[in-house]
């Protein structure tokens, strides 16, 4: 039996196997190979055929129908070219010839019928003439990103003007908005509405058609409206009243439905019309006498305007899902139709803000200046009622250009007090030079008043306003200025009687000061004072009726007085009862004499009381005189600073001592915190 060893025995090259797939994929190639090359012989002739058979098809169509057709044509064409070169070349030779050009273009004009053609087109003329004037017009009234070769455009008076922002990009959020709380608060349920309508439609909730923002000018109400666009981000369109009225007839109702077509197409939505009172004033009606000249075709434009806005507001298609927002500081010349519920279904008023929404104000806009820490921005916003953001705007302004006048590097409290001033009363006056003797008169009157304030909360503990500072600059139509430290809010809703009585002394301080130093040689300074205290008197003893014991007048009820007429008088109209609100004659003929009594009376008394005071610290009367003439201005620190180195009874001849009775030696609290600033960064600068 043999056997064979496997060890060290080589493959077999080629290999079966693969020689056997090799062989089939070869095979297999060599058929497809075949194939495809029949099948793309079949496909060439084919194609072949039809190119021979299409470009067959057009020559003959060409050589036996098309020429024959056309061969008439061209040769008319080819005789129209030759006639009219040889015309040409007939009438060259004829101008070169006798006679010249002029007597040519002379016979065309007249014999060829060219001054008959040009009679013709005189009235053509005129009318393309007043066509071109019209749109060079409606050019001139294009908005800012208008094309002036959009002739269609330009001349589509019907398109509404609005400003609009697709995406509520108009850069102002609730948080730049301070001081009107309460309506921001009624605002927001607009904001939820305009973010997540479905939701609000889920629960069939319908949210306010129209908001209708009024009050006074300056108080936020266009800012309000571009915060809800701001907060919602919805497509925004701003225009204003004004903005409907056009020349042509018809045009503001186009307008106004141009408008509303707008945004319900991109609802949910933001209309806003600044200043409606001008579009939607009270309508006067169609039936007016012809003598009526007020009711002409403007009016009636108007009010035509003013309906179209009607039927958006609260028509058959009311557009659910736009808002519509309008503001006014005059309701009372909208038209009742416009503010019934429907149409404003929301009427928010935005009033003046109050103090802590006037510091909200400042500090917002001191963020956007470089405000010194020294600056109490709550002591100015207490001190300036009734003012509105706008106004507190430009205070931060105002006092921004005082500081960069005088070189400093941030806002001072005396750049803030030189803004209110001028803001208030007026630049200084340096045309007007006062003597020695006036500036003393107003010094004394002034001085006198705020005193009189120290010296009551002082020594009587009374509810009274503090003098915040004194000037004698001339500003504007004053000689002199005084400015008093507000109390709250709380203390001129509920005045008591001796709040009242102790603001009397503080107005009588003026004269009181004047009789204290000078003697019975008055003058006129305090004739203002005076005529605030006469009046304030008169309202303590008839209006509020806080007399002790209480007196009644016979006056009639306060329902039957009437609103007063606003305007010029055309006569005398009632006597001195108008002084205390009455219609009517009260039920005493002789109020006028006896209010006039008891008037005078308390004056005196509280006079009286003003001058007792003054004389007891007379010293330190006249040394806050000096100092006041000799730095122009002085503040409520140096006033308390002089009180207490100047106790009452304190003798005059201690001034009269004095080296320099007009000098002080106090140093404010801001030039000391100028002074440690100034040393810090020296310090800084020697570290460094």
């Amino acid at each position: 039996m043999s056997t064979q060893s496997w060890v060290g025995k080589l493959p077999e090259y080629p290999h079966p196997v693969a020689s056997s797939i090799s062989s089939r994929l070869m095979v297999e190639l060599g058929m497809v190979t075949a194939i495809m090359a029949a099948a793309a012989a079949i496909v060439g002739g084919f194609l072949a055929s039809a190119v021979f058979a299409v470009t067959s098809f057009i020559f003959v169509t060409t050589v036996y129908v098309v020429w024959p057709i056309a061969r008439p044509f061209v040769n008319i064409f080819r005789g129209l070219i030759l006639g009219i070169i040889e015309n040409i070349s007939d009438y060259i030779v004829d101008l070169s010839g006798e006679g010249g050009i002029l007597s040519k273009f002379y016979e065309f004009y007249t014999f060829g019928g060219l001054s008959a053609s040009l009679e013709m087109l005189k009235p053509i003329t005129l009318v393309i003439l007043t066509m071109v004037l019209l749109i060079r017009f409606t050019l001139s009234r294009r908005p800012k990103n208008f094309r002036k070769w959009d002739l269609w455009q330009g001349i589509d008076f019907s398109r509404s003007k609005a400003e609009a922002r697709v995406d509520g990009s108009t850069g102002v959020k609730f948080s730049d908005v301070a001081g009107i709380d309460e309506a921001v608060e009624e605002l927001q349920e607009l904001v939820r509405y305009l973010k997540n309508p479905e939701l609000f439609d889920k629960m069939g909730i319908k949210p306010p058609h129209g908001v209708l923002l009024e009050g006074p000018p300056g108080c936020g109400k266009t800012l309000v409206a571009k915060a809800i666009a701001g907060e919602a981000g919805v497509p925004f369109y701003q225009m204003a009243g004004s903005e409907f009225v056009e020349v042509l007839v018809g045009v503001g109702s186009a307008r106004i439905r141009d408008l509303f077509k707008r945004a319900k197409v991109n609802k949910p939505s933001v209309i806003f019309i600044d200043e409606i009172d001008a579009l939607a004033t009270r309508r006067q009606g169609i039936f007016k006498d012809t003598t009526d000249h007020l009711y002409n075709a403007a009016t009636q434009e108007r009010e035509t305007t003013l309906n179209q806005l009607l039927i958006e507001l609260d028509g058959f298609d009311t557009g659910k899902g736009v808002i519509f927002l309008a503001a006014t500081n005059r309701r009372d010349l909208l038209d009742p139709a416009l503010l019934r519920p429907g149409r404003f279904d929301r009427k928010i008023r935005i009033r003046a803000p109050n103090a802590k929404g006037r510091t909200e104000i400042l500090k917002i806009h001191a963020s956007k200046v470089k405000m010194s820490d020294s600056v109490d921005l709550s002591s100015y916003a207490k001190n300036l009622p009734g003012w509105t953001g706008a106004r507190l705007a430009q205070l931060v302004q105002e006092a921004a250009l005082v500081a960069v006048r005088k070189g400093h590097e941030s806002i001072l409290s005396s750049d803030m007090d030189d803004a209110v001033d001028r803001l208030t009363v007026g630049p200084k006056r340096r045309g007007i030079e006062l003597g020695n003797q006036g500036q003393s008169r107003r010094a004394a009157t002034e001085v006198g008043v705020a005193m009189i304030s120290h010296l009551l909360r002082r020594y009587e503990n009374a509810k009274v306003e503090c003098c915040d500072r004194i000037s004698i600059v001339p500003r504007g139509q004053t000689l002199s200025q005084l400015v008093f430290h507000r109390l709250d809010d709380e203390s001129y809703m509920f005045e008591r009687r001796p709040q009242l009585l102790h603001r009397l002394q503080v107005l009588l301080g003026g004269r009181a000061a004047e009789e204290v130093i000078y003697g019975q040689d008055t003058s006129r300074a305090s004739v203002n004072y005076l005529a605030d205290a006469s009046w304030l008197a008169r309202k303590i003893l008839t209006i509020w009726n806080l007399e002790n014991p209480m007196v009644i007048h016979g006056e009639p009820p306060p329902w039957r007085k009437k609103v007063k007429f606003v305007g010029p008088r055309l006569d005398f109209e009632g006597s001195l009862y108008d002084d205390y609100g009455l219609t009517e004659p009260p039920v005493n003929f002789n109020l006028d004499d006896d209010i006039a009594w008891r008037t005078e009376e308390l004056l005196r008394d509280m006079y009286g009381r003003t001058v007792t005071l003054l004389r007891r610290h007379h010293a330190a009367l006249l040394k806050t005189v000096k100092v006041l003439l000799n730095q122009k201005e002085i503040g409520r620190e140096e006033i308390d600073f002089i009180l207490n180195n100047y106790p009452p009874q304190t003798p005059i001849s201690r001034l009269l001592e004095e080296e320099n009775p007009g000098t002080l030696p106090f140093i404010k609290q801001e030039q000391c915190s100028q002074v440690e600033h100034a040393l810090v960064n020296h310090s800084k600068g020697e570290i460094s």
